[in-house]
C-alpha cells in the first residue's frame, strides 16, 4: 500500500525538490482495508505534504502495529499547522490559507470518513514551522 502511494507521488515530489520516504519493519503490518479508499486517503495526505512542505523538505510514509491496530503516518518537514486548528482541518471546506483556492477543503473531511468507516481513527500532530504528521489507524487482519 505505501510503496503505490509512494510511486504514485514519487516524480511529483522529485520534481519539487522532496525526498519521498517509507519506514516499515522488516515483517509485514497486515490490516483490513479496502485498497482504493485508502489509497485516496494517502494521496490526500501526501498531496497536502507536498504542497506545504517548502523546497528541500521531506515527507515518510510509515506503518506499525500499535496497539492492535495498524498506524499509518505521513510526516512532512512542511509549514505546520497550529495547535488550535488539529481539529478543525478535517471539517468540510475547511482551508486554513483562506486566500489557497488550489483545492475546496475536501480532502481531509472525505479522508476522515473513509478510516472512520474503516473503523479507525485520524488525527494530526504539527509544529508550526517544523512540519506536521498525519496518523490514521486500521484494523488489523
Amino acid at each position: 500500500m505505501l510503496q503505490g502511494a509512494c510511486d504514485a507521488f514519487h516524480g511529483v515530489a522529485t520534481a519539487k525538490g522532496l525526498a519521498l520516504t517509507i519506514d516499515v519493519p522488516d515483517d509485514p503490518v497486515m490490516a483490513k482495508y479496502d485498497p482504493h479508499r485508502v489509497f485516496q486517503v494517502l494521496s490526500n495526505l501526501i498531496h497536502n505534504a507536498i504542497k506545504f512542505t517548502p523546497e528541500g523538505g521531506s515527507i515518510r510514509l510509515r506503518a506499525a502495529p500499535v496497539g492492535g491496530v495498524c498506524q499509518v503516518s505521513v510526516s512532512d518537514t512542511g509549514v505546520g499547522i497550529p495547535e488550535g486548528d488539529l481539529t478543525s482541518i478535517f471539517e468540510r471546506f475547511r482551508q486554513l490559507d483562506r486566500g489557497d483556492r488550489t483545492g475546496l477543503g475536501l480532502g481531509l473531511y472525505i479522508s476522515l470518513w473513509i478510516v472512520e468507516a474503516h473503523g479507525g481513527r485520524i488525527w494530526a500532530e504539527s509544529v508550526v514551522g517544523s512540519g506536521t504528521t498525519f496518523h490514521f489507524t486500521l484494523p488489523e487482519e
